[in-house]
């Protein structure tokens, strides 16, 4: 009725003009496992491409990491820069870790993968792939670098509350930028022509001929581009 209505309305404050309206949210705890532990205990390590997620080729990337520090433990060093030997040897270190984990449940190990799943079914290693991670293991891109410098600078900022962090591992790994034909040859260098690559000049552009070659770096060195906006 109407005076139930007034008393309602007469029961408010005044309105005051102003203020400030402020979201609150509630917090949220993330939780981590160790360098150790994440290595054995990623099953399908995400990619930042979806498509080689689904198709679990981040397997292959991330036990070809384990083997790296395995391979520095046992030598006290990196995989060389287009080594064959150290190449080997990294490859069998990773299928040794491979096949030590199959009866792990949970475990990282090669299997193939159906849509991001896996499927508890072996398979082989993608032996290319991990050879050319040792053998371009020491080398660095500057684009990308400055690329992973400002996505961990936006890790960092995620503390603040805004957004979702990464969830451990994320890979990328683009075979394509070496320019190696596919082959399932084992004896055709990795699809590497040998005197593109190598040797090389001692020169500050010695990563960038490692992993793009010698003509891509004659091709870059001879253009006459203006480049605008791209700092000094």
């Amino acid at each position: 009725d109407d005076s139930a209505s007034s008393a309602t309305v007469d029961s408010f404050r005044t309105y005051e003009a102003g203020g400030l309206l402020q979201q609150v949210r509630p917090p949220v705890r993330k939780s981590y496992s160790s360098l150790s532990q994440t290595l054995e205990s990623t099953p399908v390590p995400q990619m930042l491409r979806g498509e080689d997620w689904e198709h679990g080729v981040g397997i292959d990337v991330h036990l070809s990491t384990s083997a790296a520090l395995d391979f520095y433990e046992v030598e006290g060093r990196w995989p060389g820069i287009h080594s064959k030997d150290d190449a080997a040897k990294l490859l069998e270190l990773a299928e040794k870790i491979s096949d030590s984990r199959k009866d792990i449940e949970g475990a990282c190990y090669a299997q193939k993968i159906s849509w991001g799943f896996p499927s508890g079914e072996s398979r082989d290693l993608d032996k290319r792939r991990v050879r050319t991670y040792a053998r371009l293991f020491g080398c660095e891109l500057t684009g990308l670098t400055s690329f992973l410098g400002g996505a961990a600078a936006q890790e960092v900022l995620k503390k603040t509350g805004k957004f979702t962090p990464i969830n451990g591992w994320i890979h990328h790994d683009e075979l394509c930028l070496t320019g190696a034909s596919p082959s399932e040859d084992e004896d055709d260098n990795d699809g590497f022509e040998e005197s593109n690559v190598t040797p090389l000049f001692g020169s500050r552009f010695d990563h960038q001929i490692s992993i793009l070659g010698k003509d891509f770096q004659s091709k870059a060195a001879d253009a006459r581009v203006f480049l605008v906006g791209c700092g000094a």
